[in-house]
């Protein structure tokens, strides 16, 4: 014991020496949180994902029902101005950037519609601005996939009368009655989808990504303390331990006890910045929260003891570590939301420790209480027995390699 707390105290001697560095990874995680929740923030929540631009309107019908469908464009947010001009002018704005698009109404489309055949409009594109063209799109076909729909309906109300034996009078009635109904419900609606929350409480941009940044900075901790591994390989200093009567294993065992310290420090304060920020978070449950913290620090102890085991120099533990701490945080939706990702990334994250650690912390801070906290736990730990398994495989091949 007295040997394993001599080597701890000379490694943490080892540590201190660079205060700069040290501070720089206590402090950095807090100011990486508060940016990505001030940049990515909006993204979040769908407040705000591209500028607002302006677009063309060729209204070649110009009628009251035009005009209130002009007028409910002039609602959205994303729209900052719609110029109504002709379809030469409109040309000649996109050509200059000046417009997204142009949206083209033909003429006596109102008609169309009450004859059951409406005309066909169309979008013109800017080739330079092709986000804000998609956008306008998507748009324009919602616009008619809600016209189909509705003409669905009075197709189905036409049907059902005439088999129940209606007048053609009353029929004719209703259906101009229904018609009127739904194009009035259609221009009076401003929001289609609404978003609806299935779990207790929603999380700030702030937790959300304290929950998916967090596993991270536990990894790149322990990348100084695997660094000391992979010098003391380089000096000589392990082949002395593990001749030793201890063995090596109090050297192993006392980076890891640095990195825990140094991740518990990072957990602390990031803990204290979302006290600060967020008034919910104050109530929520500590345990669950350290209990999450704990498998998380087994699961990246076992992925740096991985590291330590393939890098062979301080340089290659920087760059090995830091290259799959990155690709780690990418494919395990810490950056951005895993369900936005594609289906292999899906896939990888399995792998991953920041996405079982991601959904523990978002499962406490939602209030979710489906049973899900030990599975995201018993991940960690299967995540670490595997990383750790890799290590000694890696160790063992190793040794029996020639010199």
């Amino acid at each position: 014991m007295s040997a394993f707390l001599s080597i701890l105290k000379n490694d943490t001697k080892i540590i201190l020496r660079d205060v700069k560095a040290l501070l720089l990874l206590l402090v950095m995680p807090v100011l990486v949180i508060s940016v990505f929740a001030v940049a990515l923030g909006p993204m979040l929540e769908k407040t705000s994902f591209i500028e607002p631009f302006s677009i063309a309107v060729v209204d070649k019908e110009d009628s009251v029902w035009t005009g209130m469908l002009i007028a409910q464009l002039r609602n959205l947010d994303i729209l900052d101005n719609i110029y109504r001009t002709d379809e030469d002018e409109a040309k000649r704005l996109i050509e200059n950037n000046e417009a997204a698009a142009a949206i083209v109404i033909p003429e006596n489309i109102t008609n169309s519609v009450e004859r059951w055949e409406p005309e066909q409009g169309k979008v013109i594109g800017n080739s330079q601005l092709h986000l804000q063209t998609q956008i306008v799109k998507n748009v324009a076909v919602v616009g008619s996939t809600s016209v189909s729909a509705g003409l669905a309906a009075l197709y189905a109300i036409n049907d059902y009368e005439y088999r129940a034996g209606v007048g053609p009078e009353q029929v004719y009635q209703d259906i101009v009655q229904a018609n009127e109904d739904f194009i009035n419900t259609v221009l009076a609606r401003k929001e289609i989808f609404r978003e609806t929350r299935h779990r207790g409480a929603g999380v700030s941009p702030a937790e959300y990504y304290a929950a998916s940044l967090l596993s991270v900075f536990i990894m790149f901790s322990s990348v100084p303390c695997i660094k000391m591994l992979a010098q003391e390989r380089k000096l000589g200093i392990s082949a002395r331990f593990g001749s030793a009567p201890a063995g090596g294993w109090q050297s192993i065992l006392s980076k890891l006890v640095l990195s825990v310290v140094i991740s518990a420090a990072q957990f602390i304060l990031i803990g204290f910045f979302l006290r600060l920020s967020s008034k919910s978070f104050g109530r929520m449950p500590a345990g669950p929260f350290i209990l999450v913290f704990l498998f998380t620090t087994i699961a990246a102890a076992a992925f740096s003891l991985l590291i330590a085991a393939i890098a062979t120099s301080a340089a290659s533990t920087d760059l090995i570590a830091n290259l799959s701490i990155l690709l780690m945080a990418i494919v395990g939706g810490s950056v951005y939301p895993l369900t936005s990702l594609p289906g292999l990334c899906k896939d990888l994250s399995a792998l991953t420790i920041n996405r079982w650690s991601t959904e523990g912390f978002l499962a406490i801070l939602t209030g979710d209480t489906s049973g899900m906290l030990p599975v995201y736990c018993f991940s960690l730990l299967y995540l670490a027995v595997l990383y750790l398994a890799a290590a000694l495989l890696v160790q063992r091949l190793g040794r029996r390699r020639p010199a």
